[in-house]
């Protein structure tokens, strides 16, 4: 028996040894000497303390070439799913789960729409060479590099990647900007299902006159498809495991501000956390391209950047470059539809969706003269309803994006970056641009749909009249703009851009929380600006508008209804400041009466079941403290009582319902509500899900400090929990005074490597959640001080 158990603890001993040398070979190589066939010269990376490749090359196509390698073996697998799900290829290795993620990417055409984007390039134009050598790399990787251990623990195959696949991913990612799907969805539902009086709160930019939807059963069917439609993508997008985007900052200070007497760029950009950290750094350097960049999985070119002589950041225009239609069916032909009093065909392509452990099943993409019809890509829709057709800027054109971050990584200066970003077509994104000759500029890039003067864009609109039609696109002049700016500083915090003369641009601006505090703390009389003063900014976590709206809420409530608990809460929430420290209990308080408030308010018209669509919303944020303030507004009668319920008796209740919910959640003490016990920051893996695996694989959770429209942005979902989960925020947090462009600060939420043993999975995140930084190097001695390996690439 004793050796019988010997052997076995041998046994299991040797199998953990062999499974952790087999986990620790995969681990990515940053050391030593790898063969790449048709390379021209040989290649040389340097790695520096956080794994971030330093690639020198003789020429622009052995660096792409290499560069494809290397982010290869960092990030294939997250390049992998970004290609399936961007494909509508997930149900392939997933099963039947993920059919209904699939049809709707189906639907939203992005081969079709790579196929033209590439038939329309020149294959020799320098950026197309670019993109053809990078692939080329990542192709190399995956035939003879290791094979990472997520393709094994979910039997996904090993594929070629493509240029086509390289397009896909970009359309997905203008996807993931789009707001149009959430809020017109729920602004169509209330318009339709409850008339002008319960919208006007929420769209108080449009006057009442200029759109009436008849409200009757055909409309509130169409409104209710659309809302449902809505809530279907919201549960896609929470499946997706590469997030959609949400917001950013940006800001540029002139060198007359600044200590160094050059520019200093501040940019994080806004999107949903995920494991690996959404953005990938390099530094590419030949003698006709040196950038140092922030990379999507997948492509060659950084959506950010800086160079030796100018660098730009970005972040969401938020213009609405996508309206839905409804269009007429004919009744004796369910394949035509009415435009402009004749029936037309509808463009239809049959599809084929292979299903792993199911039946393979076959789609029909259907297509309208305004765009792809909807109604196919899901089920459970009213089949009475006329059918949904979406149109979208970025379906109207070829895509630029590749040659437009191309050439932002030879830009000079301001005159070449705005060359740069104007064939921008879709998704609408802001440019902040910095050199060292002292310029700073701001383009609000992205081409502008004319719609006639009598349309809403927030509403469902009528496709068969053709007269809701867009009527061209304006020219780029007139989309927003400016360049040194007298005042010495600009900023971008997707708020709405000022008018060029044509009129505001329609969008989906958030609330003026953000540029609020921006403005608060650039706008001074202070000359001697540095990186470390900017990032006390770029970390800031007040919000200027939440003490208004606490101020608000108190002046307006019945404090005779109050429960003693809630009365001694006044004064702690009106002397506020609206910080959001982990210390800090009135962002526990705050958050839950909103909720409260939100649900006896809006619970009975919306109910259970649209109510998250509307709480999904941009209505939602940048409407909040003007439907407090309008003690009128219908959403504050029940309907479901016979008498007539008013706003201040509705705001006591929410309070005392706060208070009870806080008492049973984390006890009778107030000072024990502390932010941090529920505001977290999880970072999900894919294979996170597996719960045996998630420890391993997701990073985190870390209490975190910031909240909703802070300067910090942590975007969570307020739901009955009373956890406030946060599913995004800064996807990196980088500054860089144009005095020194060779030394740049940024942090990831995570790390550089995509692989779970790795120390540089997980080695910036706890530098991100405490506001710290580190370098962004580009001159080779800074970066052999820290190198961590050298990794050659010979012919």
């Amino acid at each position: 028996m004793k050796k019988f158990l010997l052997g076995l603890c041998l046994i299991v001993l040797l199998t953990l040894t062999a499974a952790y040398l087999y986990l620790n070979h995969l681990k990515p190589s940053y050391s030593g000497t790898v063969n790449l066939p048709e390379l021209s010269a040989e290649v040389e990376v340097l790695y520096d303390d956080f794994a971030v490749p330093h690639i020198y090359a003789e020429n622009e196509e052995d660096l792409f070439y290499t560069f494809g390698y290397v982010h290869a073996q960092d990030r294939l697998f997250q390049m992998e799913l970004l290609k399936r799900v961007s494909s509508g290829r997930l149900a392939e290795v997933f099963g039947p789960e993920a059919l209904e993620t699939d049809v709707f990417f189906r639907t939203l055409s992005f081969e079709k729409h790579a196929k033209w984007t590439l038939a329309e390039r020149d294959p020799n134009a320098p950026f197309m060479k670019a993109a053809a050598a990078y692939v080329k790399g990542i192709n190399q990787y995956i035939h003879h590099g290791k094979t990472p251990i997520e393709f094994t623990l979910s039997g996904i195959p090993k594929e070629d990647f493509t240029l086509e696949d390289m397009e896909k991913i970009a359309g997905f990612l203008g996807y993931t900007f789009e707001a149009a799907f959430q809020t017109e969805a729920v602004m169509t539902y209330i318009d339709a299902k409850f008339g002008k009086e319960y919208t006007k709160d929420f769209d108080q930019n449009w006057p009442d006159e200029e759109y009436k939807i008849p409200v009757d059963n055909k409309a509130i069917a169409l409104a209710k498809n659309l809302a449902l439609i809505e809530q279907k993508l919201s549960k896609i997008d929470e499946k997706l495991d590469f997030k959609p985007f949400h917001g950013s900052n940006g800001w540029v200070i002139s060198g007359s501000k600044t200590k160094s007497g050059k520019p200093i760029l501040s940019n994080d950009t806004h999107m949903a956390f995920s494991q690996p950290s959404v953005w990938y750094e390099a530094h590419l350097e030949c003698p006709t391209f040196k950038v140092y960049g922030n990379f999507i999985a997948g492509t060659p070119v950084p959506a950010l950047g800086h160079t030796y002589v100018g660098g730009w950041g970005l972040t969401m225009f938020e213009n609405d470059e996508a309206d839905f239609y409804s269009e007429t069916l004919n009744p004796e032909n369910n394949n035509q539809v009415r435009y402009k009093d004749t029936w037309v065909d509808l463009e239809s392509r049959e599809e084929k969706i292979n299903i792993k452990g199911g039946s393979d099943t076959t789609i029909y993409v259907k297509k309208s003269p305004h765009g792809y019809i909807l109604n196919g890509a899901f089920e459970d829709l009213d089949d009475t309803a006329e059918p949904i057709a979406l149109q979208w800027v970025y379906h109207e054109f070829p895509s630029k994006h590749m040659e437009v971050f191309y050439n932002l990584c030879k830009a000079k200066d301001a005159t070449d970056a705005r060359a740069a970003v104007e064939p921008l077509t879709a998704p609408g994104l802001n440019f902040m641009w910095a050199d060292t000759s002292g310029n700073i500029a701001w383009w609000a890039a992205g081409k502008l749909p004319i719609r006639p003067a009598h349309v809403n864009p927030y509403y469902i609109l009528d496709g068969s009249t053709g007269n809701d039609d867009w009527q061209g696109y304006a020219d780029f002049d007139l989309n927003p703009q400016t360049l040194n700016p007298e005042r010495g500083f600009l900023y971008t915090a997707n708020n709405q851009p000022d008018d060029m003369g044509n009129g505001l641009v329609p969008g989906y601006y958030v609330p003026s929380n953000r540029a609020k505090r921006i403005e608060q703390l650039l706008d001074t009389d202070k000359t001697d600006w540095t990186e470390d003063s900017m990032r006390d900014i770029i970390n800031d976590i007040t919000s200027p508008t939440y003490s208004d709206i606490i101020d608000s809420l108190i002046q307006n409530l019945d404090q005779t209804v109050l429960n003693p608990k809630a009365k001694s809460l006044l004064s702690k929430l009106g002397n506020w400041d609206g910080k959001h420290t982990l210390e800090s209990t009135e962002p526990t308080i705050f958050y839950r009466w909103i909720f409260e408030f939100y649900q006896v308010a809006m619970r009975d018209e919306l109910g259970e079941h649209f109510y998250p669509s509307f709480e999904r919303s941009h209505v939602f944020k940048k409407s909040m403290k003007t439907f407090f303030e309008n003690e009128n507004s219908p959403w504050w009668d029940n309907i479901n009582t016979p008498k007539k319920e008013k706003r201040d008796a509705l705001i006591s209740e929410a309070l005392n319902k706060t208070v009870v919910f806080l008492e049973n959640q984390l006890g009778d003490n107030p000072e024990d509500w502390k932010w941090e016990k529920v505001h977290s920051i999880e970072h999900p893996h894919a294979m996170g899900k597996v719960e045996a695996l998630r420890q391993y694989f997701n990073v985190g959770p870390f209490p975190a400090p910031g909240g909703r429209e802070t300067i910090n942005n942590m975007a969570f979902a307020m739901d009955s929990t009373g956890l406030y989960k946060v599913t995004a925020g800064p996807a990196l947090r980088r500054i860089i005074d144009f005095s020194t462009p060779q030394k740049g600060y940024s942090v990831l939420p995570t790390g550089q490597s995509g692989y779970f043993m790795s120390k540089h999975y997980d080695d910036q995140a706890q530098l991100f959640v405490k506001g710290g930084k580190r370098a962004e190097l580009m001159a080779r001695p800074d970066i052999e001080n820290v190198m961590i390996g050298r990794l050659v690439f010979k012919p």
